[in-house]
């Protein structure tokens, strides 16, 4: 074996090594970008539900008080 050959292995394997831990590390930050997308859509569903909730549980009466005070 020579010098070079065992320079080309070595880099030749370094290389691949390289090209898949890219990729892995691609994938892991795709991932991880979907379920974040994924989290902060749920967490603003559940925020305009609970202000559906809260606005629909307040009287009638408040509602038109707060209408007459903008006025």
């Amino acid at each position: 074996m020579t010098v070079a050959f065992m320079i080309d292995k070595v880099l030749t394997s370094s290389i691949l090594i390289f090209f898949f831990y890219t990729c892995f590390a691609t994938l892991a930050l795709c991932v991880a970008y979907f379920i974040n997308e994924e989290v902060r859509e749920f967490l603003e569903e559940k925020r305009e539900q609970r202000e559906l909730l809260e606005r629909s549980n307040r009287s009638v009466d408040a509602v038109v008080d707060e209408i007459y005070e903008t006025y």
